[in-house]
């Protein structure tokens, strides 16, 4: 096992994946493209062009402007990776509207002679699929955060406990020049040697 880790660089059921992923694929090209050579040919072509040539470079720019905006935290809290909080919501939200966004944005589209059903509550569907997308994501964060708290804080172990002294703050404060009446007062007595 520990060979197929070295020589492959992951766990084996990473490679495993992979194949079935491959398979999954080779089946799926299998079927289509004997029946819509030219769709799946356009298809391809579109998605090369439409993501690794003009989305990738949006999004990325996207990713790191929002790093470098919210790069800045409290120091108080504990540092909590918080981009893919922000990066998973927003990746769902963005596929959803790639495959939905005839409907979502009215366009012009055969689904209501087809279903004869209304394509009105899309916009308002994608909007609260985000939304609610967004919600489970911060409060996941949230979960996170405490949890990173408390284990900060028991790192530093138990807090010592304060000495209560008598007087205000502002009497702690002063300092006591050696020799004043206010030293001589607070000095205690010799002890007794006898």
């Amino acid at each position: 096992m520990r060979r197929i880790t070295r020589w492959y660089g992951a766990n084996p059921l990473h490679l495993l994946a992979f194949l079935a992923c491959f398979a999954l694929a080779g089946y799926a090209a299998f079927q289509l493209v004997p029946s819509h050579p030219v769709g799946v040919a356009v298809w391809f072509v579109g998605a090369v062009i439409g993501h690794d040539i003009l989305l990738f470079p949006l999004y990325s720019i996207a990713d790191r402007s929002a790093l470098v905006a919210f790069r800045h935290r409290a120091p108080r809290l504990p540092a909590v990776p918080w981009i893919n909080y922000l990066r998973v919501p927003a990746g769902l939200s963005a596929l959803l509207l790639l495959v939905w966004f005839p409907l979502i944005l009215r366009l012009g589209t055969h689904y209501q002679e087809s279903t004869t059903l209304s394509p009105d509550p899309f916009l308002w569907h994608w909007l609260a699929v985000t939304g609610t997308l967004f919600l489970i994501s911060a409060v996941a964060y949230a979960v996170r955060l405490r949890v990173a708290q408390r284990a900060a804080i028991r790192a530093r172990g138990p807090r010592p406990a304060r000495s209560r002294r008598s007087g205000s703050r502002a009497a702690r404060r002063l300092r006591i020049r050696p020799g004043s009446p206010a030293a001589r007062t607070r000095t205690p007595p010799p002890p007794d040697r006898r």
